[in-house]
C-alpha cells in the first residue's frame, strides 16, 4: 500500500516536470513573458469587379428615319345591348392608344394622322385631337379619318431639343364604340399624312400593336427658337385670325378673308366655323352671324356663367355660327361698319383684277367660358372653318407670326396677340357647272351647241327629253332663241341636211344660266379675228362680269378686244391655270350682263383680233379656247369644234350631223389638229 503511495507521487512530479518543459526543450525563464495576441495578415484590397453591360432589349422593330407611329389597343368590351343572335353586330367599348414621334431631323410643322379604321367605329371622345374635317364627336369613322390638333401641332426634333421627349413626342388615347371584334379590334393601316413624307406599310406586332414609320423627305435640322411660328401658307382662299386685344375673360378677334386665287370670285360669301371650348359672340362690326341663337346664350354654358354681359342681348352662343357679309350701306355705320373691307355684300374678287375688292375684313368680340377663361393667354382658334358651301376645303388653323397693324396714334406699328393662319383650296368635287360654250366658224353653216345636260338635268325633265344623247348642231338662228324654243329649228336644220338619225326623245337641253358662244369671224394669212358673244338665260343680273379664256396655241398672238377690256394673264402665287389665258372684263357700260326678259337674254359680246406673226404654226384646234370661265367657275366645253373644210371634229361622238359634216373620230383630238 505504501509503496504504490509512492508509485503514485513520482507519477504526478513527473507530470509536472513535462508540463514545465517549453517546446524546444527548454524550461520557462525566470520572469516569463506573455506575449500579445498575433495580428491577423491584412489582406490586400480586391480591385474593382467591371461587369459587361446588359444588352439591350431587341427592339420590336427597325429604327426610324422620320415620324415613327404606334396605334395600340388597350381593351375592348362588351357593351349594351346584347346581341348574341348577331355576333357580327354586337357593340363593343374601345381604348386605343397612339404614339407619334419625331426621330428624325426635321421639324415636324402641322401633323396630322391618318387612321384608315375597318370595324364601323364610332369615336366618342379623343382629348386634344379633332377630326381634321371639322366633325364633332361622336361621329362615325367607319371608313376612316385624319386626326389633328387645333391650333396646328408641332413636333420638334430631338436635336434642338436634347431629346426633351414632351417636346419631340406625342401620346393620345381614343374611346369609341367598334362593331363585332370581341377582342384586339384594330385598323388596316395608319399614316401621318404630312407633305413630303413617305410610309411604310403598316405592320401587327402581336395583336393589338400596329407601327409605321414615316421617312423625312430631307436630312435638314431645323432649329427654331422659344415661340415658333408656322411659315404661312398660300392658297385659293386665306383666313388671318388675328387676337388684337386679349381681357382675362374675353378678346377681341379680326379677320380677314383673302381671295387670293386668279380666278376665283365668290359671291355672297358665308363663312363659318366650330368653337373649341364653347365661346360665344357678344357683337361683331362688319359682318353679322346669321341667326342670334338667343336660346342657345340663355339656357347653355354661357347663360349660367354670366350675368354681364346681357345674355339677351349677345350676338350667338351656337358652337357654329354662320357668318355673312353686310351690304355696301352698312360701311358708313358707326355700329356695325367702318372696318376696312368690310360691307361688300359677300363679293370677293380675284386679286389680279382688283386686290382691295379681294378682301373682306371683320372683327368680333369673343366671350370665353371657364373653366380657362380667367386665363389672359389662354386663346384657342375656331376650328372646322367653311367657306362658300363646300366649294372650298380649309385646313387647320396654323400659328404664324403676328400680324403688325400701322397705328395712326403712334409712329410705329402694333401688332396682334396672336395670329393664325387657315388656308382653303378649291375641291376636286366641283358642282355643277352655271355655264356652257359653243363654237362656230364662218366656214361652217352649223353651230356646235353646248353639252345636253351641260349644267345638270332634273330628275323628271318636261317635256321628256333623252340626257343621254349628243346634242345636236344648231343653225345660227337658233342661237339667240331660248333653249326650250329650239326644237322645230334642230329639226328642221336636220332636215335640212338629211341628218335621220334623229334621237327619240330628242337630247335634252343643257341648263345653262349663261352660255358663251365663241366664232370665228375670219382668217387671213397675216392673222384672224374672232367674237366672244355672252347670253344670260337666268334671272340673274351679273353685275362686274368677268371670263378667262385659255388659248394655249393663240395666246403669243393676242392683239385686242374691241368692246371689252382683255389683258394677257400673269402667273399669280404659282396658281394660275397657266401662262397661256386673257382675262376678259366689261368696259363702263358693258359691265352688267342683264338677265333675260320675257325669254329673250341678256347679251354681250365683242370682237377679238390676233395676229399670226409669233403663232405661224396655228392647228385647227388653236383657233377656239381650250378652257373657259365664267366668273370663275369653269364652263361646260362643246363635244367638238368647226373645220375650215366645213366639217366638225369631235372628242369621240358624234353629232346628228347631214352633208355637210364628216363624222371624224380621234381619240387624241388635240395632239393631231
Amino acid at each position: 500500500m505504501r509503496g504504490f503511495k509512492i508509485s503514485r507521487a513520482l507519477l504526478i512530479i513527473a507530470l509536472v516536470a513535462i508540463s514545465t518543459t517549453s517546446v524546444k526543450g527548454q524550461g520557462f525563464p525566470e520572469n516569463p513573458i506573455i506575449k500579445a495576441p498575433a495580428v491577423a495578415p491584412v489582406i490586400a484590397p480586391l480591385a474593382p469587379v467591371s461587369f459587361a453591360p446588359a444588352p439591350e432589349p431587341a427592339p420590336l422593330w427597325p429604327p426610324c428615319d422620320g415620324v415613327d407611329i404606334v396605334y395600340t389597343n388597350m381593351y375592348a368590351v362588351k357593351i349594351y345591348p346584347f346581341l348574341n343572335d348577331t355576333p357580327w353586330l354586337q357593340p363593343y367599348r374601345f381604348e386605343s392608344a397612339v404614339t407619334i414621334t419625331n426621330m428624325g431631323y426635321s421639324t415636324v410643322e402641322g401633323w396630322a394622322i391618318g387612321i384608315d379604321f375597318q370595324n364601323h367605329e364610332i369615336i366618342v371622345d379623343a382629348e386634344g385631337i379633332v377630326l381634321e374635317d371639322g366633325r364633332l364627336m361622336p361621329v362615325d369613322v367607319s371608313n376612316g379619318t385624319i386626326l389633328t390638333q387645333i391650333p396646328a401641332g408641332v413636333l420638334k426634333n430631338a436635336i434642338e431639343t436634347a431629346g426633351d421627349m414632351t417636346q419631340v413626342q406625342k401620346s393620345f388615347i381614343i374611346k369609341g364604340t367598334e362593331f363585332g371584334v370581341k377582342l384586339n379590334p384594330m385598323p388596316r393601316s395608319i399614316n401621318i399624312t404630312q407633305k413630303g413624307y413617305n410610309c411604310s406599310k403598316a405592320l401587327l406586332y402581336g395583336n393589338n400593336t400596329m407601327h409605321t414609320c414615316c421617312s423625312e423627305p430631307n436630312r435638314n435640322i431645323t432649329l427654331t427658337d422659344d415661340e415658333f411660328f408656322l411659315p404661312p401658307e398660300t392658297g385659293n382662299i386665306t383666313i388671318t385670325y388675328d387676337v388684337t386685344q386679349a381681357y382675362p375673360g374675353s378678346y377681341l378677334a379680326h379677320v380677314t378673308i383673302s381671295n387670293d386665287s386668279p380666278i376665283a370670285r365668290l359671291d355672297f360669301w358665308n363663312i363659318s366655323f366650330t368653337w373649341q371650348e364653347n365661346e360665344f359672340i357678344t357683337k361683331m362690326m362688319g359682318a353679322t352671324t346669321r341667326e342670334a341663337d338667343r336660346e342657345v346664350c340663355l339656357n347653355g354654358i354661357a347663360g349660367k356663367t354670366y350675368t354681364d354681359p346681357d345674355m339677351n342681348t349677345v350676338l350667338s352662343c351656337s358652337v357654329s355660327p354662320e357668318i355673312i357679309d353686310l351690304p355696301m350701306e352698312k360701311y358708313n355705320d358707326t355700329q356695325v361698319g367702318r372696318i376696312e373691307y368690310c360691307c361688300r355684300n359677300g363679293t370677293l374678287w380675284p386679286a389680279l383684277l382688283d386686290e382691295k375688292k379681294s378682301k373682306s375684313a371683320f372683327l368680333m368680340n369673343v366671350f370665353k367660358v371657364p373653366p380657362m377663361s380667367n386665363q389672359l393667354n389662354h386663346i384657342i382658334p375656331p376650328g372646322n372653318w367653311r367657306i362658300a358651301d363646300g366649294r372650298f376645303k380649309c385646313g387647320v388653323p396654323r400659328r404664324i407670326k403676328p400680324t403688325a397693324y400701322p397705328d395712326p396714334y403712334v409712329l410705329h406699328e402694333t401688332t396682334a396677340f396672336k395670329t393664325w393662319q387657315v388656308t382653303c383650296n378649291e375641291t376636286a368635287n366641283k358642282p355643277p357647272p352655271k355655264c356652257c360654250v359653243s363654237f362656230s366658224k364662218y366656214t361652217n353653216d352649223s353651230i356646235v351647241p353646248c353639252r345636253t345636260c351641260a349644267c345638270g338635268c332634273p330628275a323628271n325633265p318636261q317635256p321628256a327629253c333623252n340626257p343621254k344623247a349628243s346634242a345636236m348642231l344648231l343653225p345660227y338662228s337658233a342661237i339667240t332663241m331660248h333653249p326650250e324654243n329650239r326644237t322645230r329649228q334642230i329639226l328642221a336644220w336636220a332636215d335640212i341636211n338629211h341628218n335621220k338619225n334623229i334621237p327619240n326623245p330628242l337630247p335634252c337641253q343643257d341648263y345653262c344660266g349663261v352660255a358663251i358662244n365663241w366664232h370665228v369671224v375670219s382668217n387671213f394669212t397675216g392673222g384672224w379675228s374672232s367674237r366672244m358673244t355672252l347670253f344670260d338665260w337666268s334671272d340673274t343680273t351679273y353685275p362686274d362680269w368677268f371670263t378667262v379664256l385659255q388659248m394655249t396655241g393663240a395666246y403669243d398672238g393676242f392683239q385686242q378686244a374691241y368692246s371689252f377690256n382683255a389683258t394677257q394673264m400673269t402667273i399669280m402665287n404659282g396658281t394660275a391655270p397657266d401662262n397661256t389665258s386673257i382675262m376678259v372684263t366689261g368696259l363702263e357700260g358693258l359691265n352688267y350682263l342683264m338677265a333675260a326678259t320675257n325669254r329673250s337674254a341678256g347679251k354681250l359680246q365683242s370682237v377679238f383680233s390676233f395676229t399670226k406673226k409669233l403663232t405661224p404654226n396655228m392647228r385647227e384646234r388653236d383657233y377656239f379656247p381650250e378652257k373657259v370661265w365664267f366668273n370663275g367657275e369653269e364652263c361646260a366645253m362643246p363635244q367638238g369644234f368647226p373645220l375650215s373644210s366645213g366639217a366638225i371634229r369631235t372628242r369621240g361622238g358624234a353629232f346628228g350631223m347631214g352633208i355637210l359634216v364628216c363624222y371624224i373620230l380621234v381619240s387624241n383630238l388635240f395632239g393631231l389638229l
